[in-house]
């Protein structure tokens, strides 16, 4: 403990940036997306390049390992160590220079790939390689693993873009290396210095190995294991960055990337071929690439028959042909289209004169195209999130082959499968030989674990045979380095060892991978040892296989880091793995297996871990493996305030229903009172903020005003017009416009007796009392549902909560939740529905913008706002490119939390608000949305029951 005590006072001394020694901080850090975990002794954050040699200097000096991790994608283990991590995503992600005539980018190891793609796409340009994972990806890290991605036939690899690496080397020196004249490599080797010493050590290396690299070195596209020694040999200069990159951190921290860029494809189209054997379609690669398409793709039954499960891919499969065993997804590009379409069309002819595949098909549409691409994807998510322990483990997912060899290679491949009864989906790079497969493995089982090593050492076998590699993208890592003496040799394995300490003579620089690899089975996430903590859930988790596995679906891919889209609010802010749904996620995973205290599931630590989740479910729809965040949350906060006494002000939230309706007989009053001082004091002590108003009570409710409505209807049927605490209390006008657009369709409109749904209740964990106002709601709904009634709900949150929170709260076995939730719609959906009955009224052109809240976004299978506000006559539509709103319920109310929800606001939906013109009709159904849009911007949003109400004739 003293030691580790100097050390934090000695690196929070050194630098700048952040540190942290907790054991929570170090379980988040001790996994990526990989079956692997490895618990740090420190992690660093750092703000400077300063930061990082401080920190190297001191490693060190206590002879402690530095492992550097970007977004932390990789899938072998390689950004885990038990040292000192350094995350270089956080504050390291600045573009320092963008040079159009060089045609060069300089980058900290913290960009995105996608961030870059972005700054270079309005002058025509693109970094070349481009991974699955560019949304979250880091250059670093794909510098690291030699990163290639779908077009690498046409862009190569990472390592045929970097051209200047700056890199701290284990003994803190910080140098420069880059492509070097005769006289400039002479010069540096007479220097008595340590990069003069690596100069002549990896001179010596390629003189000694010489012979051996030329003889018995993999020549194949796609080749990641190991070191790049065949760059070595390839001209009689050196450039070192040719080995850096691939490297994955073993040789030194990369500090700023130099990199090329290259000119964006123009015009693409697809040519999809359709096999009924695989292999056949393998056999046909080279008559394939003699096109020399840009990319060359594959996608297998059983990612297929997976995708086509998908809730996301309804209404998007129509290109597909008959029941393929794999697809060939064949990308063309050219510099105009008339070029294109000439080149795709004699491409198509020339395989369908030749019987390549059963169907061809060209696709020249950016939907559809999107769409085939989508289908790879959930095809793939479905596979990855199977509820048992049963998984599709990435341990021989990325081998490399020649293309020319892979059917051959495929062959023996799949008997080797086929002997120890073993089943994968099949994807990938099939143009460049490097396929994607993963067999199912159950970690916690011994023999299984011993089946894995037996599969892996028969598939090396089978690569030393066809000069192939085990690694074509994602590197060695701790997966795969064990076998690279095996799978290059003695004499290669040994000049990796001499490379290795060329650079790193102590050892230090992400150890054990590349060389000195440990055991396969060694510090697995997950094992037969591991003793799960059970715990006795109020909420039913059947359909995610229990609470102990609703934990360990988080497979670590770090799709929760994206910068766009719904998932994670809380990360894109802060960019701090605690706030993404991975390091809750594995924090929770660390209490259950027992490497975190049992007592810590009602902890503080857990507690400020999921603190900043605003519940928007955009895991639950985002997330491979639909990691369900909000719902894991609420189990939480029910256990917590069991032991923890809640709070009273999430009983004023939780309660806010039974408080209006009391308040409501004095809205005059209470009005007055919560605009006094004295309101707002007494909140600023209750930890309520006085910053934001709370929404008014109305001076009628809306189900006084229903009473004193004369029915309108023509038609013998009825809808249920459910009325929510707001509706009822606050905004009682888009109720009453709700009703006006339902009886203009010729409905009779009931209305429930209102009644909180119970969501501000299941947001504080309060699920007993959630559980009775559910089963009341049920009881009242359940007559209309029984005679096919549908049920029309205005505000989003409360639509999620009956359809999809009230399934596990009142549970599954409750016979009449699925006859509830079945029937119940929103408004929008529920016009387009009898879009037949819509009588419009004529009108000027209007500029409609709208933003969908969260629970619609992840939750919804069609989207029906956008489509039904296309129907308006002379109406110009567009969504707002926005995530969370930030409010999230009471959490924009919340003192501590008030300025981050102004900030998740700020991401995207704010600022787009801020620009429109005033004219602009702006739309936001959530009741937050509203709230939040008026306090940021100024601007009203109304419910599009209001708009409705205005364009629809009675």
């Amino acid at each position: 403990m003293e030691g580790i005590n100097e050390l934090q006072s000695e690196i929070s001394r050194a630098i700048s940036g952040e540190s942290y020694f907790d054991n929570i901080t170090k379980h988040i850090y001790s996994v990526d997306a990989s079956i692997y975990e490895k618990i740090p002794t420190a992690i660093v954050v750092p703000k400077s390049t300063q930061d990082i040699i401080a920190t190297v200097k001191i490693a060190s000096k206590h002879g402690l390992p530095i492992t550097a991790r970007g977004a932390a994608t990789g899938i072998t283990g390689g950004c885990l160590g038990n040292g000192i991590i350094i995350d270089t995503s956080k504050y390291l992600n600045k573009i320092l220079e963008v040079n159009y005539e060089k045609e060069y980018a300089v980058c900290e190891p913290g960009v995105i790939q996608d961030q870059l793609n972005e700054y270079l796409e309005p002058r025509g340009y693109r970094l070349g390689p481009d991974t699955s994972t560019g949304n979250r990806a880091t250059i670093g890290g794909m510098l690291g693993n030699n990163a290639a991605g779908a077009r690498s036939l046409y862009y190569g690899k990472m390592i045929d873009h970097v051209l200047e690496i700056e890199m701290v080397l284990a003994n803190g020196d910080s140098l420069t290396f880059r492509e070097l004249s005769e006289s400039q490599l002479k010069e540096i080797c007479q220097s008595n210095n340590f990069e003069g010493r690596i100069y002549n050590e990896i001179l010596k290396i390629r003189e000694n190995y010489r012979e051996d690299i030329r003889n018995s070195f993999p020549n194949i596209p796609r080749r990641v294991s190991g070191y790049n020694l065949d760059e070595l040999i390839k001209s009689n200069d050196l450039n070192l960055t040719k080995l850096i990159v691939g490297s994955e951190g073993t040789l030194g921290i990369v500090t700023k990337i130099k990199v090329k860029i290259c000119k964006r494809p123009q015009n693409t189209a697809f040519c999809l071929l359709f096999f009924e054997n695989m292999i056949e379609g393998m056999r046909s690669l080279n008559d394939i690439l003699s096109y020399s398409p840009l990319s060359v793709e594959m996608i297998d039954n059983k990612i297929i028959a997976m995708g086509k499960q998908s809730p996301t891919m309804q209404g998007k499969t129509d290109w597909l042909i008959g029941n393929p065993e794999a697809i060939f997804v064949v990308e063309f590009q050219e510099s105009t289209k008339a070029a294109l379409i000439s080149l795709v069309e004699n491409f198509a002819d020339r395989m369908e004169h030749d019987k390549v595949g059963y169907k061809r098909s060209v696709i020249y549409d950016n939907n559809t195209i999107a769409h085939v691409w989508s289908m790879r994807k959930a095809g793939l998510g479905l596979l990855l999130s199977k509820r048992t322990y049963s998984r599709a483990i990435a341990f021989i997912e990325d081998i490399t082959v020649a293309p020319q060899n892979l059917a051959t290679f495929m062959e023996k491949f799949q008997s080797i499968l086929s002997k120890y009864k073993k089943e994968a989906g099949v994807y990938g790079h099939v143009g460049s030989g490097c396929m994607h497969i993963r067999p199912y493995i159950n970690l916690r089982d011994t023999e299984e674990i011993d089946c894995m090593k037996a599969i892996m050492l028969e598939v090396t076998e089978l690569l030393i045979e066809s000069r192939g590699s085990l690694s074509g993208e994602h590197g060695d890592g701790y997966i795969r380095t064990w076998l690279n003496k095996k799978l290059f040799g003695d004499s290669l394995y040994q000049a990796f060892v001499d490379v290795k300490k060329a650079f790193d003579p102590n050892g230090l620089m992400n150890p054990n991978k590349i060389v000195d690899g440990l055991p396969v089975e060694k510090d697995l996430r997950i094992d037969s040892n591991t003793k799960q903590h059970k715990i006795k859930t109020f909420l039913d988790f059947t359909k995610e296989g229990g609470f102990e596995l609703s934990v360990d679906l988080c497979n670590g891919n770090a799709q929760c880091r994206k910068p766009e889209g719904l998932m994670c609010p809380s990360f894109q802010v802060s960019g701090d793995e605690h706030d993404s749904t991975r390091g809750r996620a594995q924090v929770l995973r660390s209490i259950i297996n027992g490497k975190l205290p049992s007592k810590e599931f009602t902890g503080k630590g857990l507690y400020d871990v999921l603190d900043l989740c605003v519940e928007c479910k955009g895991c639950k729809a985002e997330c491979p493996s639909q990691v369900d965040m909000a719902k894991m949350k609420s189990e939480f906060l029910y256990h917590y305030y069991k032991k923890n006494s809640s709070p009273v002000r999430n009983k004023l939230f939780g309660y806010i229903g039974s408080i209006n309706k009391f308040c409501s007989r004095f809205s005059r009053l209470t009005n007055w009172i919560l605009r006094s001082v004295l309101n707002k004091k007494l909140m600023s002590i209750l930890g309520i903020t006085t910053k934001r108003e709370f929404p008014l009570l109305a001076k009628q409710r809306f189900s006084s005003w229903t009473k004193s409505v004369a029915p309108t209807h023509k038609r013998d049927k009825d809808v249920v017009l459910f009325i929510d605490t707001f509706t009822e209390y606050n905004y009682p006008q888009i109720g009453i416009a709700a009703h006006k657009v339902l009886s203009s369709l010729g409905y009779k409109v009931i209305v429930n007796t209102p009644k909180c749904c119970g969501r501000p209740m299941i947001s504080k964990g309060m699920l007993e009392q959630a559980k009775a106002n559910a089963e009341e709601i049920l009881n009242q709904l359940i007559p209309y549902a029984e005679n096919d009634t549908q049920i029309v709900i205005l505000e989003p949150s409360c639509l999620s909560a009956i359809t999809d929170d009230y399934h596990f709260l009142v549970g599954e076995s409750h016979k009449i939740i699925e006859t509830v939730s079945e029937n119940c719609t929103s408004l929008e959906n529920f016009v387009l529905e009898n879009l037949s009955l819509v009588n419009w009224i004529t009108n000027d052109e209007i500029e409609i913008h709208f933003h969908r809240h969260c629970h619609q976004k992840a939750l919804t299978k069609k989207e029906a706002l956008g489509t039904l506000l296309n129907q308006i006559p002379k109406s110009v539509v567009h969504e707002i490119p926005s995530g969370c709103c930030g409010v999230a319920g009471s959490f924009g109310y919340e003192k501590e939390h008030y300025d981050f929800s102004l900030k998740i606001g700020e991401l995207h939906l704010l600022p787009y608000i801020r620009a429109l013109d005033e004219k602009a009709i702006i739309i936001a159904n959530g009741v937050s949305c509203r709230n939040q849009i008026i306090h940021g911007t100024g601007r009203k949003a109304v419910h599009i029951a209001e708009l409705l109400s205005k364009y629809l004739k009675n």
